[in-house]
Order: C-alpha cells, then structure tokens, then sequence
C-alpha cells in the first residue's frame, strides 16, 4: 500500500492519557449521538406524516442524516487511527479530512437554511448559501493543502504553518457559526417581532442562550488543540458537531411549535397594511390615532368590540387579497 509518508516519518506515540481522553469524547459522542439520532427519526417521522414521499427531498432532513453519518465514520476512524488500528497514510488523512469538511458545511448549510425560512427574498436566501458555501469551500481547500502535508510530515515549514493555520480556521469557523446566528436573530426581530408577532421572541431568547454553548464547542476543539499527542483533538470533533446539531434540530422544534401557536402575541394598536413587491414585504400601521381613542373610551365606558385588524396584501400574480390576522 502507497502511503506517501515521509521518509523521516515519525509515528506520535500514544500514550495510557491519550487514549483516556479520546474514550471519553467517544463516549460522549455515542450518548448525544443516541439523543440526537433519535430526535432526527422524529423529525423524519413527522415530515413524512405531513409530505410522504417528498421528505428525501427535504434539504433540512437530507443535510441532518448525512451529518450525523460522517460524525459517525469520522469518531470510528479517530479511534481505530489511535488504537493503531489504522496506520497513518495518505488515504487515511484524505477520508478523515473529507468527513471533517462535510461536517463543517452540513452544520453551516443547515443554519443558513434556518436563516432562509424567515427570509422573505429568495433571492437573498439563495445568496446566503453560495457565500457561506464559497467561503467555507475556499478554506477547506486551504485546509487540505496544509494539514495533509504536515501530517505526512513532508517538511517542517508545513508543520510549522500548520500549527498557526489550524487554529485559524477553526476560529474563522466560530466566527462565521456566531455571525450566522446573529443574523438569525436580527432577521426574526425585523421580519416578525417589530410587525406584532411577538410570541418569537421566545426564539430570540432562546438562541441567544445557545449561541455561547454552540461557539463553546468550537473553543473546546481549539482548547484540545494544545495536547501533547496532537492528533487527540480530533476526536473532539464528532462530539461537537454531534452537539452542535441536536442544538440545530432543538431550535427546528421550537420554530414549528411557536409557528403553530394561535397566540400571535401583542400586535401593535390599529390596522395594517402590507404589500408584497418584488419579493419584498412591507407593513405599514394606519388609524393608530382612531385606535388609541377605542381604547381610552374602552377603558372609561367598560369593554367594547375591538375592530378587526386586516392584513392586506397585494401580488402583482396573485392580484389583492386580504386574511385576517388572529386576535391576541
């Protein structure tokens, strides 16, 4: 077998601590991989109940089995490399790094597609993906160029750069993994908050709680950077993504249960209209004079029919129409 190693390979030794710490990321990825597993049957489960057979043509379902399927490959093949049960080779930094930069751009993929439900231009949905694919691809890319080298320990320049290089991209993964987030939260309070539909705000609170234990995972992979053996830290990987995604499907639950809520939550006083133009949704508020004085006389003369708030829409396809907002 072709390993393409170098001539003055030399083999890390893997010590009784080394493989202490490996086991317990295994087992821990085992036990969120169980939870995680199961959530995502679910999850399959119910969109099959709703959709049948167009649910292996769901995007969001078809990116969470493939990542729980190279988390799986990457914590079997960590731990067999260690154990010595795989030798180090060309072929086997190769797959490890494709499993790894598959696990990067699901997760990523899966939090844009989060992002794009809520947004109401498809076109900017759609430029959301390519940005995040190009840029994660482009230092994927980079990755393969340096961390395969270093590992065949071709020369010492390119286990040098590999030391600062690695680190930086699992920070600009934090990064990009944060921004996302961020985004998410910005897109729910413009898009359905500030419009009256405040019962999301319980996503916005709930994904500012996760943002620090999601970006926690990507310290405790950089963290783990810095043990002797320096291969040990990649057992960390399936766990965080393992993690990572439960926190996902997590927040895909708390969007289908807030959206089949009736509750609307307080919807700002008086009548509204939107248009919808070129994609672009508005909401204007109109006689919110009229509705203050319905509500002074109502709280002096004792409670009196509410007039309905319309939500009007017009499409330049569809022509105009108009449903009624639910009642908070």
């Amino acid at each position: 077998m072709i390993t393409l190693l170098s001539p003055n390979y030399k083999a890390q030794e893997v010590t009784r601590g080394d493989l202490v710490i490996a086991s317990t990321a295994l087992g821990f990825t085992i036990g969120f991989g169980w939870l995680t597993t199961w959530k995502a049957c679910r999850q399959t489960f119910q969109v099959y109940q709703r959709h049948g057979r167009r649910v292996f043509r769901n995007a969001y379902i078809i990116m969470v089995w493939l990542e729980l399927l190279v988390c799986t490959i990457f914590a079997i093949i960590c731990i067999l490399h260690l154990l010595d049960v795989i030798p180090p080779s060309f072929a086997f930094y190769f797959t490890i790094l494709t499993t790894w930069a598959l696990q990067v751009q699901f997760l990523l993929q899966i939090i844009v597609n989060r992002c794009g439900i809520l947004l109401t231009h498809t076109k900017k949905a759609y430029r959301l993906k390519v940005i995040i694919g190009v840029l994660i691809t482009a230092v994927n890319i980079s990755v393969y160029c340096i961390w395969i080298p270093a590992r065949l320990q071709i020369s010492q320049r390119y286990i040098h750069i590999n030391e600062w290089w690695d680190r930086c991209e699992k920070c600009i993964y934090l990064i990009v993994d944060g921004c996302l987030n961020l985004y998410f939260i910005h897109i729910v309070r413009v898009n359905l908050i500030v419009h009256g539909l405040t019962k999301y705000k319980r996503l916005t609170h709930f994904n500012m709680f996760i943002i620090g234990f999601s970006l926690s995972m990507d310290v405790l992979i950089i963290t783990m950077m810095s043990l002797r053996n320096t291969f040990v830290y990649m057992q960390f990987h399936p766990l965080a993504y393992i993690v990572k995604l439960h926190i996902e499907m997590s927040m895909a639950d708390l969007i289908g249960k807030i959206a089949r809520d009736k509750h609307c939550g307080l919807i700002a006083e008086g009548t509204f209209s939107s248009t919808i133009t070129d994609g672009t949704y508005h909401l204007e508020q109109r006689f919110t004079e009229d509705s203050q004085t319905v509500l002074t006389v109502q709280q002096d003369i004792g409670p009196i029919s509410k007039p309905r708030r319309m939500l009007r829409s017009y499409s330049t396809r569809a022509g105009e129409y108009q449903r009624e907002l639910p009642e908070p």
